[in-house]
């Protein structure tokens, strides 16, 4: 039995979506007999996948799978195996440039990974001035930073309108360069030094000319901390700006997440990132002006050592907390609850299932117990499932309670 021409087509197409790692799929269907030949090779989907992963001195699969691609959209992807050969790096880079210079109007994505750094820069000079129109994707992976202390990575000044995910690990990125507009993913592993660093001005320029921005990941951060000083006025200097679909904002310093906070609404947001605690100077913001009403985990810190603010700011704490509708785990850290602060959980968070208190004080188990009856209590109030307490110097439970917690709870740790 042999298939039509157009089921033939359906099942090449499908199973070369399904490829999760480069493959020679294309070729191999073209082999088979006549009929695979001629729906393979007039199929210009199958061949638009351009990877340059070999150390051979030319590229003709390469220059085959451009021309069987016709029109179709394309996604390119260039490691540093080819330029592994001493002495043939500039003759193969330069081969690859004129293969796909010509096309770079298709271009849909385009990875790098691991080049030399030489080869890396001469590159990336080379693409500063192509047009790419319809790029959605660019991911450039370096195991080390560029030898050239005054080099900026700045490709294709001409705009990229259609860039929607941008990934960045150890390139000396800038942004001020026109990759960082209209984004839905941005994701920087690395902060450039020679002064370029992070600070949550130029962050809040990114988020403001990418109004559909999804997620955030930037770390690690290696600032000194020069920054955080003008950041704290940043809300003096720039209009608040709403962003409904960040969902995510990992960034490496808590003190860039908070300066955000204070000028970028986000009632989206799932979660912070893991290692990050907040601290009271934010329950003002978020009780007051940014309710993060999607927020799913939070973590507090206490204030480290005496701090005379702290009796201010904790009085936002009900506040805080009131707005936090979708919170589903808490964690407190070296945090004193001056005896009445923790029954604020009584009727706030109301889809709170985890609470975990790690080195705090002012709060007794009569009190935990006040705020789970009261919670099993009011109708919408999901009671606790889960209650650590570690290392609360002080902390003291009676056997009939602790036996009354233990009944009362899916999870309990006292350590």
């Amino acid at each position: 039995m042999t298939l039509p021409p157009d089921i033939l087509y359906y099942i090449f197409v499908i199973a070369q979506a399904s490829d999760r790692e480069p493959s020679d799929l294309p070729t191999t269907v073209s082999h088979v007999c006549q009929l695979w030949r001629a729906v393979a090779v007039h199929a210009s989907i199958l061949w638009t996948k351009i990877v340059f992963d070999s150390d051979r001195s030319s590229f003709a699969q390469e220059a085959l799978y451009l021309q069987r691609s016709r029109d179709a959209s394309l996604d390119i992807e260039i490691t540093g195996t080819p330029f592994e050969t001493p002495g043939t790096s500039t003759t193969r880079l330069r081969t690859i440039l004129s293969l796909i210079r010509p096309h770079s109007h298709r271009w849909r994505e385009f990875r790098v990974s691991s080049l030399p750094s030489r080869v890396f820069t001469m590159l990336f000079d080379d693409l500063r001035t192509v047009e790419v129109p319809a790029l959605q994707t660019l991911s450039v992976t370096q195991q080390a930073w560029t030898s050239r202390a005054d080099w900026v990575f700045r490709p294709f000044e001409q705009g990229t309108p259609s860039l929607r995910d941008l990934r960045l690990k150890k390139v000396p990125w800038d942004f001020s360069t026109p990759l960082f507009s209209g984004l839905q993913k941005l994701i920087l592993d690395g902060i450039p030094g020679r002064g370029i660093g992070l600070d949550a001005e130029a962050l809040y320029t990114v988020i403001e000319r990418s109004p559909e921005l999804e997620e955030v990941h930037i770390w690690p951060f290696l600032g000194t901390g020069a920054g955080e000083a003008g950041e704290h006025s940043l809300a003096t200097r720039v209009p608040p700006i709403r962003r409904d679909r960040l969902k995510k904002l990992h960034i490496d310093s808590p003190s860039v997440i908070e300066t955000l906070l204070g000028v970028v609404l986000l009632p989206s947001l799932l979660r912070f990132p893991p290692l990050y605690h907040m601290r009271p100077a934010a329950f003002p913001i978020v009780g007051t002006m940014n309710p993060l009403s999607s927020l799913r985990d939070l973590s507090i810190d206490g204030p480290e050592g005496p701090d005379p603010a702290f009796e201010e700011l904790v009085q936002y704490l009900p506040d805080m907390l009131k707005v936090l509708g979708s919170l589903e785990g808490l964690n407190f850290f070296s945090f004193d609850f001056r005896g009445r602060w923790l029954r604020c959980l009584e009727t706030t968070c109301p889809r709170l299932k985890q609470l975990a208190l790690t080195d705090c004080a002012g709060f007794t188990a009569d009190s935990l117990r006040d705020v789970m009856t009261r919670r099993m209590k009011t109708e919408g109030m999901s009671p606790l499932d889960t209650l650590w307490i570690v290392e609360c110097q002080g902390f003291t439970v009676e056997r009939d309670l602790q036996s009354w917690l233990a009944a009362n709870l899916s999870h309990l740790r006292l350590a």
